[in-house]
C-alpha cells in the first residue's frame, strides 16, 4: 500500500520563525515588552516578515483541507500557554516580539509555535543504519547513522548539554507533560531541531548513543498526555549509563505515561550492546541486535523474534480482537503495524486496519539493507557516509519499469517532468494518479527532506570523552561531515543557535531540483576536508589518550577543544565557500552572462 505525503509536510518545522522553533511551550507576556527575549522576536519579526506570512498562511490552508476547527486548536494552544508562562516566560515575549513586528495576530504566532501539528499534522520520514560488533570495520562497538527527515524549512542545531544534580522535588517540563527529574542527569551532544528542548539523536558522557524513527500503530495513543519522542530521546541521553538501562527508562517511561502522537522506534547503543525498541502506545517490543547490523525506515521491524515486551502485550491485542485466546507470542509487526501514521485522534481504532509493511518504507529499509550488507564487515563512519547520501542507483517501479537514476535525487532527474502536467480532457474524478515518488535514503522533496545526519559512534576501547557525533546539516549529499566529541568543553555557539544550520539549508535550497549543476562544485570544497577529517581523527585521538595516561588531563582537554574548534571554525568557512561556488555557478550558466 502506498501511504501519500501531503504538502503539510512543509509546517512541521518553518525555517521562518527560526526560534519560534522553540519546543511546544513558546509563550508570552507582555509585561517584560522590552526583555531580550523580546527584542529577538521583534528582530525575526521584522526580517522574517514575508517567510513567517508564508508558513500561517500555508498552516491555515492546510487545517482547511484537513477540516480542523480552529477554536478548538486555539483553545489548545491557549492552555499550553498558560503552562508555558508559569515554566518559559522568556518564550511568552519571544512570541509577542514577533508578533508585534510583523503586525501577524499573536494568536496565529501562538497556534505556530504550540499546536501546529493539531492543524498540520506531521511529515517526516527518518531512514536509520544500525551496527555492533564483528560487523564493524574495527570489529568492535556500536555504531547508529540516521538521516532526519522532517519539513523542508527545518533548520538544526547542535548543543552540547551538562550534566548537573538536581533536587528531588524538581521536574523534567517535557513538551506536553510534567515527569519527575533525575537526581543526576548526564552530560551529552546532539541533534535537534532549532530552538527544540528534545532531540533526534545523541550520544552522551558515557557512549550511549540514540536515535529514533517513527512508525504508525493501530494501538491507542496518548497524545498531549504523553511523551513527546524528542523527549524520550533526551531523557535517555540524560540518564542512561548503558544501553540496556537505555532501554529500562524507554519502557518503564512508555508504560507510565505513553507515546504521543505516534508509534517510534529507538536506536540505543553503547561500546558493548546495542538494543531496538518498538514502542506502540503503552506497549513495546524489544530486542539486541549482537555482532550484526540492520536498519529502520517508517514501519515496525520486529516480528516475532522479541526478546522482552510489555506485559500486556499480546493482552492488549487479544482485548481488541486482534489476536486469538490461545495465543502465547505474536508477530509484533503485522499485529500493530497499520497505514495512518499521525492519527488524530483515539476513535478510530477499530477500524485501523493490519498492515505490515507500507510499500515506500518498505522499498527505502530494503535498500538500506541492500547497503549495509554491501559493507558488512567494514562498516564504519566513513562507509557509512555513502549509504547516507544514497539516491538510488535503480528504481524498479511495480509495473516492472526500471529507473535509472544514477545517485541523482529523483527531482533533479528527467523522471520528474514525466507526469502529464495539462488534463486533454474534461475529469471525471476529484483526484488524478501521479508518478511513484521513489523516496531516496538522502531525501529531496517539497513536502519534506532530510534535517539532518548523524553518525554515532560507540567504541570500548577509547575514553568515554572521545565518544563522538559526525554530524551533517540537510541532506548529507550537498553537505559536510563535521566532527562533534561528547568530551568537548563546549560546542560553538554558532553551531547551536540556527547560524550555521541556516547556511547549509541555503545551500540545500538552492540546489534543489538542479542537483547536476551544483553537486560537482559543492564536494569539490567539501571532500578534502572530509578526505582528511579521517586521517586526523585518530592522530588526535592517540595523543589525546597519551596524554590522559602520562596524567596530563588539562593539556588532553585543550588538545581535543582545539581540533574541534578548528574543524567548527573551517566548516564554517568551507559552508561559505561552497555558497560562493555556487553563486559563481549560477552566474556562468545565467542566459545574462557575457
Amino acid at each position: 500500500m502506498v501511504v501519500n505525503c501531503t504538502r503539510n509536510a512543509k509546517l512541521k518545522i518553518g525555517i521562518a520563525i527560526f526560534a519560534a522553533l522553540a519546543l511546544f511551550l513558546s509563550v508570552l507576556p507582555l509585561s517584560a515588552a522590552e526583555s531580550a527575549s523580546y527584542q529577538a522576536g521583534f528582530a525575526v519579526g521584522a526580517s522574517q516578515l514575508s517567510q513567517i506570512q508564508e508558513q500561517i498562511k500555508e498552516m491555515k490552508v492546510t487545517a482547511l483541507k484537513r477540516g480542523v476547527d480552529y477554536a478548538a486548536v486555539l483553545a489548545a494552544a491557549r492552555a499550553r500557554e498558560a503552562l508555558a508562562i508559569q515554566v518559559l516566560p522568556d518564550k511568552v515575549e519571544w512570541m509577542h516580539g514577533v508578533a508585534d513586528a510583523s503586525g501577524i495576530p499573536y494568536e496565529d504566532i501562538l497556534v505556530y509555535n504550540t499546536a501546529d501539528k493539531l492543524m498540520t499534522g506531521y511529515v517526516g520520514e527518518c531512514t536509520t543504519f544500525v551496527a555492533n560488533g564483528t560487523v564493524l570495520a574495527a570489529g568492535k562497538g556500536s555504531i547508529i547513522s540516521k538521516n532526519r527527515d522532517l519539513g523542508p524549512n527545518t533548520i538544526s542545531e547542535v548543543v552540547k548539554e551538562n550534566g548537573s544534580d538536581h533536587a528531588s522535588n524538581e521536574i523534567y517540563k517535557a513538551a506536553y507533560i510534567d515527569i519527575p527529574q533525575a537526581s543526576r542527569t548526564y552530560s551529552f551532544i546532539g541533534s535537534r531541531s532549532a530552538g527544540r528542548w528534545g532531540y533526534g539523536m545523541g550520544i552522551n558522557e558515557f557512549q550511549v548513543i540514540v536515535a529514533d524513527n517513527d512508525a504508525p500503530t493501530r494501538d491507542e495513543l496518548a497524545f498531549t498526555n504523553g511523551l513527546h519522542d524528542n523527549d524520550y530521546v533526551r531523557l535517555v541521553l540524560e540518564r542512561a549509563k548503558t544501553a540496556r538501562e537505555g532501554v529500562q527508562i524507554l519502557t518503564k517511561l512508555t508504560e507510565k505515561y505513553g507515546q504521543a502522537w505516534n508509534a517510534i522506534m529507538f536506536e540505543i547503543g553503547d561500546p558493548q550492546e546495542l538494543w531496538i525498541v518498538e514502542i506502540t502506545g503503552k506497549r513495546w517490543v524489544a530486542r539486541r541486535y549482537q555482532d550484526t547490523y540492520t536498519a529502520r525506515s517508517n514501519q515496525f521491524q520486529i516480528t516475532d523474534d522479541y526478546e522482552i515486551c510489555s506485559h500486556d502485550l499480546i493482552s492488549y491485542a487479544q482485548s481488541m480482537g486482534w489476536v486469538g485466546a490461545d495465543v502465547t507470542k505474536i508477530n509484533f509487526r503485522a499485529v500493530y503495524g497499520t497505514t495512518e501514521l499521525y492519527p488524530s485522534d483515539n476513535n478510530n481504532i477499530a477500524s485501523r486496519p493490519a498492515v505490515e509493511t507500507l510499500y515506500n518504507t518498505e522499498m527505502r529499509y530494503e535498500r538500506a539493507m541492500e547497503l549495509l550488507k554491501g559493507v558488512a564487515g567494514n562498516i564504519s563512519a566513513q562507509t557509512l557516509i555513502p549509504c547516507a547520501r544514497d539516491h538510488y542507483d535503480t528504481y524498479t517501479l511495480p509495473s516492472g519499469a526500471v529507473l535509472k537514476l544514477n545517485q541523482i535525487p529523483y527531482y533533479s532527474t528527467d523522471y520528474v517532468y514525466d507526469r502529464q502536467e495539462w488534463m486533454l480532457q474534461q475529469p471525471t474524478k476529484d483526484t488524478i494518479e501521479v508518478s511513484i515518488f521513489p523516496r531516496a535514503i538522502c531525501h529531496h522533496a517539497f513536502e519534506g527532506s532530510t534535517a539532518a545526519t548523524g553518525i554515532l559512534i560507540a567504541r570500548p576501547d577509547v575514553p568515554n570523552e572521545l565518544g563522538v557525533m559526525i554530524h551533517a546539516y540537510d541532506q548529507p549529499c550537498n553537505s559536510l561531515f563535521m566532527p562533534f566529541y561528547v568530551g568537548t568543553t563546549s560546542v560553538d555557539s554558532r553551531f547551536s543557535t540556527p547560524e550555521v544550520g541556516s547556511k547549509f539549508l541555503t545551500i540545500s535550497k538552492l540546489a534543489f531540483g538542479c542537483y547536476k549543476t551544483y553537486h560537482d562544485g559543492i564536494r569539490a570544497v567539501f571532500d578534502p576536508y572530509e578526505q582528511a577529517l579521517f586521517t586526523e581523527m585518530p592522530s588526535m585521538e592517540k595523543a589525546y589518550v597519551d596524554l590522559k595516561a602520562a596524567g596530563k588531563t588539562m593539556a588532553a582537554q585543550m588538545l581535543l577543544d582545539d581540533f574541534s574548534e578548528q574543524h567548527w571554525l573551517n566548516g564554517i568557512h568551507l559552508a561559505d565557500m561552497a555558497l560562493s561556488t555556487m553563486v559563481e555557478e549560477t552566474a556562468t550558466t545565467s542566459a545574462w552572462k557575457k
